[in-house]
Protein backbone atom coordinates (compact mmCIF):
# COMPACT_ATOMS: atom_id res chain seq x y z
CA UNK A 1 0.00 0.00 0.00
CA UNK A 2 1.43 3.47 -1.22
CA UNK A 3 1.46 6.53 1.62
CA UNK A 4 -0.89 8.71 -0.62
CA UNK A 5 -3.74 4.92 -0.38
CA UNK A 6 -3.02 5.18 3.68
CA UNK A 7 -3.62 9.13 3.56
CA UNK A 8 -6.89 8.17 1.70
CA UNK A 9 -8.02 5.96 4.64
CA UNK A 10 -6.53 8.14 7.48
CA UNK A 11 -8.80 11.15 5.74
CA UNK A 12 -11.97 9.32 4.90
CA UNK A 13 -11.52 7.93 8.99
CA UNK A 14 -11.50 11.37 9.98
CA UNK A 15 -14.36 12.16 7.99
CA UNK A 16 -16.32 9.97 10.12
CA UNK A 17 -15.00 10.85 13.51
CA UNK A 18 -13.58 14.40 13.27
CA UNK A 19 -10.94 12.67 15.37
CA UNK A 20 -7.27 13.34 13.93
CA UNK A 21 -5.93 9.99 12.99
CA UNK A 22 -2.05 9.35 12.56
CA UNK A 23 0.04 6.29 11.66
CA UNK A 24 3.36 5.48 13.45
CA UNK A 25 6.15 2.91 13.03
CA UNK A 26 7.03 0.14 15.46
CA UNK A 27 9.44 3.01 16.78
CA UNK A 28 6.84 4.99 17.80
CA UNK A 29 7.21 7.48 14.92
CA UNK A 30 4.57 8.85 12.73
CA UNK A 31 4.27 8.14 9.47
CA UNK A 32 1.45 10.06 8.07
CA UNK A 33 -1.70 11.39 9.65
CA UNK A 34 -4.91 13.19 8.79
CA UNK A 35 -4.70 16.24 8.96
CA UNK A 36 -1.44 16.81 8.67
CA UNK A 37 -0.81 19.28 11.68
CA UNK A 38 -1.57 18.45 14.93
CA UNK A 39 -4.59 20.64 16.66
CA UNK A 40 -4.03 23.94 18.10
CA UNK A 41 -4.35 23.02 21.80
CA UNK A 42 -1.33 20.23 21.24
CA UNK A 43 0.51 22.50 18.67
CA UNK A 44 0.65 25.29 22.10
CA UNK A 45 1.01 22.14 24.29
CA UNK A 46 4.38 20.94 22.42
CA UNK A 47 6.00 24.88 22.49
CA UNK A 48 6.59 24.50 25.98
CA UNK A 49 9.77 23.36 26.83
CA UNK A 50 9.66 19.30 27.33
CA UNK A 51 6.05 19.21 27.07
CA UNK A 52 6.71 17.18 23.46
CA UNK A 53 8.94 14.86 25.19
CA UNK A 54 6.30 13.92 28.07
CA UNK A 55 3.13 14.10 25.75
CA UNK A 56 5.74 11.34 23.38
CA UNK A 57 6.03 9.75 26.76
CA UNK A 58 2.29 8.99 27.11
CA UNK A 59 1.55 7.91 23.94
CA UNK A 60 4.28 5.15 23.94
CA UNK A 61 2.93 4.21 27.19
CA UNK A 62 -0.47 3.69 25.44
CA UNK A 63 1.18 1.95 22.89
CA UNK A 64 2.59 -0.76 24.81
CA UNK A 65 -0.79 -0.97 27.12
CA UNK A 66 -2.19 -1.98 23.50
CA UNK A 67 0.32 -4.20 23.13
CA UNK A 68 -0.36 -6.30 26.18
CA UNK A 69 -4.25 -6.07 25.33
CA UNK A 70 -3.86 -6.76 22.02
CA UNK A 71 -6.58 -5.05 20.94
CA UNK A 72 -7.85 -0.79 20.80
CA UNK A 73 -6.82 1.16 23.90
CA UNK A 74 -8.94 4.65 24.83
CA UNK A 75 -6.72 6.41 27.18
CA UNK A 76 -6.93 9.97 28.21
CA UNK A 77 -3.91 12.49 27.76
CA UNK A 78 -2.10 13.94 30.65
CA UNK A 79 -4.46 17.48 29.90
CA UNK A 80 -8.11 15.59 29.63
CA UNK A 81 -7.64 14.68 26.23
CA UNK A 82 -9.27 11.37 24.68
CA UNK A 83 -7.14 9.02 22.72
CA UNK A 84 -7.26 5.80 21.31
CA UNK A 85 -4.32 3.61 20.05
CA UNK A 86 -4.74 0.47 17.97
CA UNK A 87 -1.49 -2.04 17.10
CA UNK A 88 -0.79 -2.97 13.78
CA UNK A 89 0.88 -6.57 12.58
CA UNK A 90 2.21 -7.88 9.56
CA UNK A 91 2.07 -11.82 9.87
CA UNK A 92 2.07 -11.70 13.36
CA UNK A 93 5.52 -9.01 13.42
CA UNK A 94 4.58 -5.91 15.16
CA UNK A 95 4.57 -3.01 12.36
CA UNK A 96 3.18 -0.09 13.79
CA UNK A 97 0.01 1.32 15.73
CA UNK A 98 -3.04 3.45 14.39
CA UNK A 99 -3.96 6.17 16.77
CA UNK A 100 -7.08 8.77 16.88
CA UNK A 101 -7.82 11.48 19.42
CA UNK A 102 -7.44 14.86 20.29
CA UNK A 103 -11.11 15.10 21.30
CA UNK A 104 -12.47 15.80 24.67
CA UNK A 105 -14.84 13.47 25.96
CA UNK A 106 -18.59 14.95 27.22
CA UNK A 107 -19.21 15.12 31.25
CA UNK A 108 -15.52 14.91 31.90
CA UNK A 109 -14.19 16.27 34.57
CA UNK A 110 -11.83 19.84 33.69
CA UNK A 111 -7.92 18.40 34.00
CA UNK A 112 -5.36 21.17 34.39
CA UNK A 113 -3.68 23.20 31.54
CA UNK A 114 -0.09 23.33 30.91
CA UNK A 115 2.74 24.99 32.82
CA UNK A 116 2.20 28.82 30.97
CA UNK A 117 1.62 32.31 31.76
CA UNK A 118 0.03 35.23 30.22
CA UNK A 119 -0.69 35.44 26.70
CA UNK A 120 0.17 31.42 25.96
CA UNK A 121 -1.82 30.67 28.80
CA UNK A 122 -4.86 32.87 27.49
CA UNK A 123 -4.00 30.91 24.20
CA UNK A 124 -4.39 27.43 25.69
CA UNK A 125 -7.51 27.71 27.51
CA UNK A 126 -9.31 28.98 24.20
CA UNK A 127 -7.39 26.57 22.04
CA UNK A 128 -9.10 23.95 24.63
CA UNK A 129 -12.07 25.43 24.56
CA UNK A 130 -12.47 24.70 20.79
CA UNK A 131 -12.01 21.39 21.20
CA UNK A 132 -14.43 19.08 19.70
CA UNK A 133 -16.35 17.53 22.74
CA UNK A 134 -17.98 13.84 21.87
CA UNK A 135 -20.76 11.76 23.92
CA UNK A 136 -18.93 8.37 25.57
CA UNK A 137 -20.88 5.85 23.67
CA UNK A 138 -19.65 7.74 19.89
CA UNK A 139 -16.72 7.97 21.01
CA UNK A 140 -16.74 3.74 21.51
CA UNK A 141 -18.33 3.59 18.12
CA UNK A 142 -15.77 5.69 16.54
CA UNK A 143 -12.99 3.40 18.04
CA UNK A 144 -14.70 0.43 16.69
CA UNK A 145 -14.12 1.57 13.03
CA UNK A 146 -10.77 2.83 14.03
CA UNK A 147 -10.19 -0.99 15.08
CA UNK A 148 -11.65 -2.29 11.82
CA UNK A 149 -9.35 0.18 10.06
CA UNK A 150 -6.36 -1.02 11.90
CA UNK A 151 -7.54 -4.74 10.74
CA UNK A 152 -7.40 -3.35 7.08
CA UNK A 153 -3.91 -1.87 6.78
CA UNK A 154 -2.79 -5.20 9.02
CA UNK A 155 -4.04 -7.40 6.41
CA UNK A 156 -3.42 -5.03 3.60
CA UNK A 157 0.29 -5.01 4.70
CA UNK A 158 0.20 -1.06 5.13
CA UNK A 159 3.36 -0.73 6.72
CA UNK A 160 6.11 -3.95 5.06
CA UNK A 161 7.80 -5.71 8.09
CA UNK A 162 11.10 -5.42 8.12
CA UNK A 163 12.97 -8.50 10.78
CA UNK A 164 15.20 -7.26 12.78
CA UNK A 165 18.58 -8.99 12.92
CA UNK A 166 20.20 -10.90 15.80
CA UNK A 167 22.94 -8.59 15.82
CA UNK A 168 20.55 -5.29 15.79
CA UNK A 169 18.68 -6.90 18.41
CA UNK A 170 21.47 -8.25 20.51
CA UNK A 171 22.73 -4.28 20.10
CA UNK A 172 19.57 -2.78 21.29
CA UNK A 173 19.46 -4.96 24.27
CA UNK A 174 23.15 -4.20 25.34
CA UNK A 175 22.44 -0.55 24.81
CA UNK A 176 19.28 -0.68 26.56
CA UNK A 177 20.98 -2.13 30.06
CA UNK A 178 24.42 -1.09 29.88
CA UNK A 179 23.47 0.41 33.00
CA UNK A 180 23.22 -3.08 34.98
CA UNK A 181 24.83 -6.25 35.10
CA UNK A 182 23.79 -8.85 32.19
CA UNK A 183 26.05 -11.29 30.30
CA UNK A 184 25.78 -13.75 27.13
CA UNK A 185 23.36 -15.87 29.00
CA UNK A 186 20.71 -12.72 29.47
CA UNK A 187 21.23 -11.24 25.61
CA UNK A 188 20.45 -14.83 24.48
CA UNK A 189 17.11 -15.24 26.18
CA UNK A 190 15.59 -11.58 25.05
CA UNK A 191 16.54 -12.08 21.76
CA UNK A 192 15.69 -15.74 21.26
CA UNK A 193 18.66 -17.03 19.97
CA UNK A 194 21.35 -19.87 21.03
CA UNK A 195 25.00 -18.86 22.54
CA UNK A 196 26.60 -20.16 18.98
CA UNK A 197 24.27 -17.95 16.97
CA UNK A 198 24.99 -14.67 18.56
CA UNK A 199 29.17 -14.64 19.14
CA UNK A 200 28.88 -16.23 15.45
CA UNK A 201 26.44 -12.99 14.44
CA UNK A 202 28.38 -10.61 15.99
CA UNK A 203 31.94 -11.77 14.77
CA UNK A 204 30.50 -11.59 10.74
CA UNK A 205 28.55 -8.17 11.84
CA UNK A 206 30.50 -6.23 13.64
CA UNK A 207 34.37 -8.13 13.50
CA UNK A 208 34.39 -7.97 17.74
CA UNK A 209 32.77 -10.29 20.20
CA UNK A 210 29.50 -9.68 22.33
CA UNK A 211 31.83 -8.61 25.38
CA UNK A 212 34.11 -6.58 23.37
CA UNK A 213 30.95 -4.20 22.09
CA UNK A 214 29.51 -4.24 25.22
CA UNK A 215 32.82 -2.57 27.00
CA UNK A 216 32.69 -0.27 23.94
CA UNK A 217 29.41 0.90 24.97
CA UNK A 218 30.12 1.39 28.70
CA UNK A 219 33.07 3.02 27.35
CA UNK A 220 31.45 5.41 25.07
CA UNK A 221 28.82 6.41 27.92
CA UNK A 222 31.97 7.31 29.97
CA UNK A 223 33.60 8.90 27.93
CA UNK A 224 30.12 11.23 27.09
CA UNK A 225 29.72 11.71 30.98
CA UNK A 226 33.25 12.17 31.54
CA UNK A 227 33.10 15.59 29.00
CA UNK A 228 30.06 16.49 30.12
CA UNK A 229 31.96 16.84 33.78
CA UNK A 230 28.60 16.34 36.33
CA UNK A 231 29.49 13.42 37.79
CA UNK A 232 32.16 11.95 39.87
CA UNK A 233 34.43 9.11 38.51
CA UNK A 234 33.10 6.44 40.97
CA UNK A 235 28.96 7.67 39.69
CA UNK A 236 30.57 7.15 36.16
CA UNK A 237 31.77 3.45 36.54
CA UNK A 238 28.18 2.47 38.80
CA UNK A 239 26.43 4.35 36.09
CA UNK A 240 28.03 2.58 32.91
CA UNK A 241 27.69 -1.02 34.38
CA UNK A 242 31.21 -1.42 35.61
CA UNK A 243 31.51 -3.34 39.14
CA UNK A 244 33.39 -0.35 40.33
CA UNK A 245 35.64 2.66 40.06
CA UNK A 246 39.19 0.29 40.08
CA UNK A 247 38.14 -1.97 36.91
CA UNK A 248 36.94 1.30 35.56
CA UNK A 249 39.99 2.93 35.68
CA UNK A 250 41.71 -0.70 34.75
CA UNK A 251 39.50 -0.97 31.32
CA UNK A 252 39.41 2.84 30.26
CA UNK A 253 43.32 2.93 31.11
CA UNK A 254 43.74 -0.26 28.74
CA UNK A 255 41.20 1.21 25.84
CA UNK A 256 42.39 5.12 25.80
CA UNK A 257 46.21 4.94 27.21
CA UNK A 258 45.36 6.99 30.17
CA UNK A 259 42.97 6.72 33.30
CA UNK A 260 39.37 8.57 33.02
CA UNK A 261 40.83 11.50 35.39
CA UNK A 262 43.89 12.22 32.94
CA UNK A 263 41.18 11.84 29.98
CA UNK A 264 39.03 14.53 31.63
CA UNK A 265 41.88 17.19 32.34
CA UNK A 266 43.39 16.88 28.65
CA UNK A 267 39.83 17.53 27.23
Amino acid sequence: MKKQEIISVLSELYKITGFRVSLHGSDYGEIAAFPKEKGEFCALVHSIPGEIDKCGACDRAACKRALGMKDTHIYTCRYGLTEAVSPLYNFGTLTGFLMMGQVLREGQSEHPLPPAEGELLNRLSAARDSIPTVKGDMIRSYVKIMTICAQYLTLSNAIPSSKPTVTEMAKKFIYDNYRTKFGIKEICQSVGCSKSTLITAFKRDLGMTVNDYITEVRLGEAVRMLLAGERTIGEIALCTGFSDQSYFSKVFSARFGMTPSEYRSKT
